[in-house]
């Protein structure tokens, strides 16, 4: 599936690459940075600070969230709303959009191209709320089964059918995503990797939209889906619990998916794993998952060496000093239920550190 990806380009790629304009989004994100200013007003040390120190702000929200820690002059709503603007606010520079890590679960909203709007990017939440959603509650619960959707269940899963037929395809901007390698069958050690493109340009994810309205407040709230299909040779040794992995629409495809009078047999045949042979996959450290840390930042993309915390575990193993092996194990990979059986399971895996798409058959040239 794809729960994770990243985009790192300037707003003037974006704009060249799909001969779209930005200033829609500029306009919104003037009224979330004067929503963030007036919270951060509000508190004292939080005044203090800004946007262009995103530590220092991380730090006061992760400080402010532990219990009884709530500052006089903010209210748990108003704390959880600033939390949520800084993530999303913190990706968005003076020049483009510079989010390295955006996790789905989030929401958070992203830059994407319409079928109804291709000309202009919009600012829509990751999680699609169906139309027919009857309550604030349960639209906002229904996301966290809507990030993703098979392909090849579109056409019949209530959630997607109608945006399906409607012709609300989109396509989202990405540099990379994230995906988990289980080196057991329950998924209790995982080693994170990052996908992206050896020639450093931005891809475009498959998507359906929606637009949903609030009927207590008139208000739309609006959200898009991925779309994932079978994996290719890459994703089927990195997301080898499920063999998924998302639908990227080629550069030269891109029109004709925006196209709502595209025929649903055409819209299925877009629908494939990517054989894009710039493609790669290489390990990252666990940073990506470790709590009350900035994930949005360039240093979660490097590459980290899995074989090499394996092999000190290993030599602590063969010096009889389990304990040890154990610490040196957990220090490197996510994950608080490790025990020692699954480091000796692990120990007798090697982990490819870095996977190049497989050429395509000749059949495909």
């Amino acid at each position: 599936m794809c729960f994770h990806k990243s985009f790192a380009k300037s707003e003037q790629q974006l704009i060249e690459h799909y001969e779209a304009s930005f200033r829609s989004i500029r306009e919104e994100l003037e009224l979330l940075k004067e929503r963030f200013s007036v919270l951060m007003a509000k508190d004292g040390a939080l005044k203090e600070v800004t946007l262009a120190r995103p530590q220092a702000v991380h730090d006061l929200l992760v400080t402010y969230s532990q219990k009884d820690n709530l500052p006089a002059h903010l209210t748990k709503p108003e704390l959880n709303e600033l939390k949520y603007l800084f993530k999303t606010l913190s990706g968005f520079h003076d020049d483009g959009l510079y989010r390295y890590h955006e996790n789905g679960f989030d929401y958070l909203p992203a830059p994407i191209l319409t079928a109804g709007e291709p000309a202009h990017f919009k600012l829509f939440r990751w999680g699609l709320v169906p139309f027919f959603m009857s309550d604030i509650e349960k639209a906002m619960t229904i996301r966290t089964q809507t990030l993703n959707c098979i392909s090849e269940e579109m056409h019949e899963k209530p959630s997607f059918r109608d945006a399906l037929k409607n012709g609300q395809r989109c396509l989202i901007p990405v540099t990379g995503f994230f995906e988990w390698r289980w080196l057991d069958e329950k998924g209790t050690v995982k080693i994170p990797y990052y996908i992206t493109f050896r020639d450093q340009q931005i891809r475009s994810m498959a998507g359906l939209y929606s637009r949903w309205k609030d009927k207590t407040t008139g208000q739309y709230y609006y959200s898009y889906t991925v779309l994932t299909t079978r994996a290719n040779s890459i994703l089927e040794y990195v997301h080898n619990n499920k063999k998924r992995m998302p639908v990227f629409i080629a550069k030269e495809d891109e029109k004709a998916w925006l196209n709502r009078d595209l025929s649903a047999k055409d819209v299925s045949e877009l629908c494939h794993p990517s054989l894009d042979e710039s493609m790669r996959a290489y390990t990252i450290s666990k940073m990506l998952t470790t709590r009350n840390t900035i994930t949005n930042t360039p240093e979660v993309l490097e590459p980290m060496n899995y074989n090499t915390a394996i092999a000190e575990a290993n030599r602590y193993l063969q010096a009889g000093d389990n304990k040890k092996a154990l610490e040196a194990f957990k220090d490197a990979i996510a994950g608080e239920k490790i025990g020692m059986q699954d480091l000796l399971n692990a120990a007798g895996q090697e982990i490819k550190t870095e996977l190049v798409l497989q050429e395509r058959p000749a059949f495909l040239v």
